[in-house]
């Protein structure tokens, strides 16, 4: 009972101007940031201008790996963070999301 759009990309931007366009049809994002969790402000303001819950995904586990991917600009306003499980990490993390919007 879950439709989802998607999107893909390396360009900051683009990714920005697709969450402005689909905020109003969306209850929620599921968000891998890649290396842009520890730069992007923007990305973080974004989401936070939606206003809408997002859950913070990583295929691989960021704790384990160097020191400055243990900081994340999203994670302490995030609804979870799932990392470390592969691409089982998007299932665990849409099944929060989903939980979340249920209540």
């Amino acid at each position: 009972g879950v439709e989802l759009l998607r999107i893909q990309s390396n360009h900051e931007g683009r990714l920005l101007d697709w969450i402005e366009e689909v905020t109003e049809e969306v209850d929620g994002f599921l968000v891998n940031p890649g290396g842009l969790t520890h730069t992007s402000v923007v990305l973080r303001d974004a989401l936070l201008a939606s206003e809408r819950p997002f859950v913070e995904v990583h295929l691989s586990n960021t704790a384990a790996r160097e020191p400055f991917r243990h900081r994340s600009l999203l994670s302490d306003r995030a609804l979870g963070v799932v990392f470390g499980f592969g691409p089982e990490s998007y299932l665990l993390g849409l099944r929060g999301l989903v939980a979340h919007l249920s209540d």
